[in-house]
């Protein structure tokens, strides 16, 4: 293969990386979810998290204007609801955003936040108010959030967010193939005394 072909696919390298799902309020204002991968921490004081998001999406004409976005966490019994939220990439047949969040069978909240819906189901979820939305001229837009509200699903963390056994998140590792992390979990300690 020629380098230019790896140059093409090289954000393969990033991956898996978990399939958040971010949600918004549609111009309408009815709630949206969509699966995003494409997500990093970066500031952890203030709170901010980065989410790039497809320029051809309505998700991303929401971003533009809104004042914020939530961001949850499915974990990997929800596989088939993240890849049904993904209908503009995944081409399942859902004819509206109610319909696809209807069909995606997955349990979301709108009272819990302003900006959109969260998925109380899942291992947790953020509530972000938009701070900057950054234009690098390529296909994706970055939207920088500080962190407004989070909570973490005891079933899967402590209120620390720590797990409280091993936690399996969706993890996209390319296209329509999908993973989670492994089944056990290790701790290191080198510098124990």
């Amino acid at each position: 293969m020629a380098e230019e072909a790896f140059v093409m696919r090289a954000h393969r390298l990033l991956a898996p990386r978990i399939a958040y799902l971010i949600g918004t309020s549609t111009p309408e204002g009815g709630p949206n979810l969509i699966p995003v991968s494409n997500v990093t921490s970066v500031s952890t004081d203030p709170q901010h998290v980065a989410v790039a998001v497809f320029k051809k999406w309505d998700t991303f004409r929401a971003m533009m204007t809104s004042s914020g976005f939530t961001l949850s966490v499915p974990v990997s019994s929800q596989l088939d609801a993240v890849w049904k939220l993904g209908a503009k990439y995944s081409h399942f047949p859902a004819g509206s955003t109610e319909e696809k969040l209807r069909a995606s069978g997955i349990d979301w909240d709108l009272e819990r936040s302003g900006y959109g819906p969260v998925v109380p189901s899942g291992i947790g979820w953020m509530s972000c108010r938009t701070i900057a939305r950054i234009d690098l001229a390529g296909d994706h837009v970055t939207f920088v959030g500080e962190v407004q509200a989070a909570w973490f699903n005891p079933k899967f963390l402590h209120s620390d967010g720590t797990p409280v056994a091993s936690v399996h998140p969706v993890m996209q590792q390319t296209g329509n193939r999908f993973t989670t992390a492994g089944h056990e979990m290790w701790t290191m300690d080198y510098f124990r005394e």
